[in-house]
C-alpha cells in the first residue's frame, strides 16, 4: 500500500509537470505527453510476468486409471523451486507470490486448491517438482492456449547476449514435447504446433534406445498438430523423402502417443506419424510392437467393497494424418488384456468412446486400427489403408477384435497386386455389435471382410451399402448380413450356414458388355450363375439376365429364404398371365430361369384339362408346378 501510494504520488507529480509545461502549447500537447509518460510508467509497473500451474506427473501407464497424479500437499509435496532457466538450476529465481501462494525464497507454495502463482521478471523460468521432474515454465500472455513446440527446446542463459535464452535443436524430441504437454495440462488444455521438421523420440541420442521411455501421454483438451501430412517415402533419396511434418520412432516396442483413462477431446491433426522405418542407406528396420497412438486404460473395482470406476475416456479425433509403417498404428485395449483379474477390473469395458477419424492414409501398417475393448464407438471416413501382407504382417486394414458399432464410409483398403503385393484383409471382424459399411471396398487383397466364427453371435449386425468388393467376403459364425446395392465377383460372398443374408439391390459381376469373361470362379472360368455361396439368404432381389453367348449371366428371381406371413392383406398376383407366358417360362425363352416343381401363378386364360393338366381357353385358374406339369386342378 505504501509503494501504491509513492507510486501515485509521482503520477500526480508528472502530471502537474505536463499541465505547466503544455499550456501554452495546446491541449493536444499536453494529451500527448500524459499518454507517452503513462506508458512509461504504467511499462514499469507491469514489468512482471505473471506464471500459473499445479503439481502433477502425468503419466498414461498401463497401470494407472488416470494419467494425471497430483502431487500431495502432505508435507510440502506440492511445492515447487524456481530458477532461472537455462541455469541447470543452478540460479535460484527471484520471485513473488500472488493469487493465494505463498514464497520462500525460491521456493512457491500453492493455495489451498493445489494452484501455484508466481510473478518475475523474466519471460521464461525453470521449475522443479518434488519428485524431482523439472519443466522450462513461460509466462501467460495474450497467445496463451496456442504453443509452439519448438519455444520448449533446452534453453543456455546468458543474460549480456541480444538474445539472452540461446535455444538448442535436441537430437531426441522426447523431453521437449513431453514439457510442452505439462504445461498445456496446467492449462486444462491448449493447441500444441510442431512447425516444418523431423522430430524423432524414444531415443537418448536420436538412434540409441532410450530404456525409460515411456509414450508420450496426451492430456484432455490438447490438440496436436503439425503443419501437413504428407507422406515420407522414408528409404528413398526422391526430393518427397520427408513430409512437412513427422514424429518418427527409431526402435521397436515403443509408441508415440498414449491416451488413458478419465481423458476427453483429444485432437491429433496434420502430420506424418513413423513408426521404426530404417532410412536411405540403412539395413531393415523392425517396427514390432510400435504404436502410432495406443489408448489404454481400465474400469476398476475396489476388491475391498465392490466400488467402481468407469474411467471414462471420450471424444477423439484423429485427422488429416498419415502413419506410417506400425505395427499397429492405431491401438486402444484394456491394461491387463491378457491378465485380466475381475476383482480388481471389469474386463474388456473400458469406455473409450466417440472417435472420428478422417483423411487419414495409413501405409503399410500391421493393422491400421486395432481395436479391443467392447464400450467404444467410432467413424471411419475418407481413409485409406495401403497394405502388404509380406513387408508387414498380417497386413490387414481395420481388426475390431471387441468393438460396440462403427461407422466405416467412404474408405478403401487394398495391398499392391495380387502377388508378392497382396494386402491382407480390410475389415478383420472377431467380434462389433453393429458395423455399418457404406459406399466403401477393396482390392488386392487376401479378403475383404471377416468374420471370426469364435465370435460370430446372432446378435452381431453388418450391415454394407452402395461397396465394391472383388476380394473374398468369408462370414463364419451366425452373424447378421445386411447388404445394399453392392458391387460383388462372382463368388466373393462366402457364407457358413448360420449366417443370415439379406441382399436388396446386390449384382455379382460387372456388366458383360462392358468387361465380357470378367465373371470367373476363383479357377478363371466364366460363371454364368454368379451369387453368394453359402449361409440363409432370408431376401435376395432377382436380375435380369445380361450378355450374349458364351458371355451370357443368366436372370436370377427374386427370392424369399424364409417364412412370408401376410398380416392384414391379401397376395395381389399379375392377372395378366396368360398360358402362353407360363409354357415359355418352363422352358425358359424370355430370359427368365426355367420354372421348377413349387411355382404357383395366376393364368387369366387357363383352365383344367385332362387329367387337371392346365390347358388354354379357359376363364382363368391358379396354375401351380407339379412334377414337370402345370397343373390347374
Amino acid at each position: 500500500m505504501c509503494q501504491l501510494a509513492a507510486n501515485t504520488d509521482k503520477l500526480n507529480s508528472i502530471f502537474d509537470i505536463l499541465e505547466d509545461k503544455t499550456v501554452m502549447g495546446g491541449n493536444k500537447g499536453r494529451v500527448s505527453g500524459i499518454i507517452f509518460i503513462v506508458l512509461m510508467f504504467a511499462g514499469g509497473v507491469t514489468g512482471q510476468k505473471q506464471f500459473e500451474g499445479y503439481s502433477f506427473s502425468l503419466d498414461a501407464n498401463a497401470a494407472s486409471s488416470c494419467p494425471i497424479a497430483f502431487l500431495p500437499a502432505a508435507g510440502g509435496g506440492n511445492v515447487v523451486d524456481v530458477f532461472i532457466a537455462g541455469t541447470n538450476q543452478r540460479t535460484p529465481a527471484t520471485i513473488a507470490a500472488c493469487s493465494g501462494s505463498s514464497v520462500s525464497g525460491n521456493r512457491l507454495t500453492p493455495d489451498g486448491y493445489g494452484k501455484w502463482c508466481f510473478t518475475g521478471a523474466e519471460d521464461l523460468y525453470e521449475i522443479k517438482l518434488t519428485n524431482g521432474s523439472t519443466f522450462l515454465w513461460p509466462a501467460l500472455d495474450r497467445e496463451s492456449g496456442f504453443y509452439n513446440v519448438k519455444d520448449f527446446r533446452p534453453v543456455t542463459y546468458n543474460q549480456q547476449a541480444p538474445i539472452k535464452y540461446q535455444r538448442t535443436e535436441p537430437a531426441d524430441y522426447t523431453k521437449t514435447i513431453r514439457n510442452a504437454i505439462q504445461y498445456i495440462a496446467a492449462r486444462q488444455g491448449g493447441t500444441l504446433y510442431f512447425p516444418d521438421g523431423d522430430y524423432v523420440v524414444g531415443t537418448l541420442d536420436g538412434n540409441r534406445r532410450d530404456p525409460s521411455y515411456q509414450a508420450i501421454t496426451l492430456p484432455s483438451g490438447t490438440i496436436v498438430q503439425g503443419s501437413g501430412s504428407g507422406q515420407s517415402a522414408v528409404a528413398s533419396n526422391l526430393p518427397w523423402k520427408t513430409s512437412s511434418t513427422r514424429i518418427r520412432l527409431r526402435n521397436e516396442n515403443q509408441s508415440i502417443f498414449r491416451i488413458g483413462g478419465c481423458t476427453s477431446n483429444v485432437t491429433i491433426r496434420n502430420m506424418e506419424l513413423i513408426g521404426n522405418s530404417e532410412l536411405l542407406g540403412e539395413a531393415k528396420r523392425n517396427p514390432r510392437g510400435n504404436y502410432g497412438i495406443e489408448a489404454v486404460g481400465k474400469w476398476t473395482v475396489d476388491p475391498r467393497n465392490g466400488s467402481e470406476s468407469s474411467n471414462t475416456s471420450q471424444v477423439f479425433g484423429f485427422e488429416n494424418l498419415t502413419l506410417q509403417n506400425f505395427d499397429r498404428a492405431i491401438y486402444v485395449h484394456n491394461s491387463n488384456d491378457e491378465r485380466c483379474d475381475a476383482r480388481t477390473q471389469r474386463c474388456s469395458a473400458w469406455q473409450f468412446d466417440y472417435v472420428k477419424v478422417d483423411h487419414v492414409n495409413f501405409v503399410n501398417n500391421g493393422t491400421g486400427i486395432w481395436i479391443d475393448t467392447f464400450n467404444t464407438d467410432w467413424k471411419v471416413s475418407n481413409s485409406v489403408f495401403n497394405y502388404l501382407a509380406n513387408f508387414n504382417a498380417p497386413g490387414d486394414g481395420i481388426r475390431l477384435q471387441k468393438v460396440g458399432t462403427m461407422l466405416v464410409e467412404q474408405s478403401f483398403g487394398g495391398g499392391g497386386s495380387y502377388d508378392r503385393h497382396i494386402g491382407g484383409t480390410f475389415l478383420y471382424i472377431d467380434y462389433v455389435s453393429s458395423l455399418t459399411v457404406i459406399n466403401s471396398g477393396s482390392e488386392r487383397g487376401k479378403r475383404s471382410i471377416y468374420t471370426n466364427p469364435a465370435g460370430s453371435v446372432s446378435s452381431m449386425m453388418i450391415t454394407v451399402v452402395g461397396g465394391g468388393f472383388n476380394d473374398p467376403v468369408e462370414l463364419h459364425g451366425r452373424v447378421n448380413y445386411v447388404s445394399n446395392g453392392n458391387t460383388y465377383g462372382g463368388r466373393t460372398l462366402q457364407a457358413d450356414p448360420g449366417v443370415t443374408i439379406t441382399s436388396i439391390g446386390d449384382r455379382f459381376c460387372q456388366d458383360p458388355t462392358v468387361l465380357p469373361s470378367a465373371c470367373n470362379d476363383p479357377s478363371g472360368r466364366f460363371m454364368t450363375k454368379p451369387g453368394f455361396t453359402g449361409g440363409r439368404v432370408m431376401f435376395q432381389t432377382g436380375r435380369v439376365p445380361e450378355g450374349t453367348g458364351g458371355n451370357r449371366i443368366e436372370g436370377r428371381p427374386n427370392l424369399f429364404g424364409y417364412n412370408v406371413q401376410i398380416n392384414d392383406g391379401v397376395m395381389q398376383y399379375d392377372p395378366n398371365i396368360t398360358f402362353r407366358d407360363i409354357t415359355a417360362w418352363t422352358g425358359g425363352t424370355d430370359g427368365r430361369p426355367p420354372i421348377n416343381d413349387g411355382a404357383f401363378v395366376y393364368c387369366k386364360d387357363c383352365r383344367p384339362g385332362a387329367a387337371g393338366v392346365c390347358t388354354s381357353g379357359g376363364q382363368g385358374a391358379f396354375a401351380k408346378r407339379v412334377n414337370g406339369q402345370w397343373r390347374c386342378d
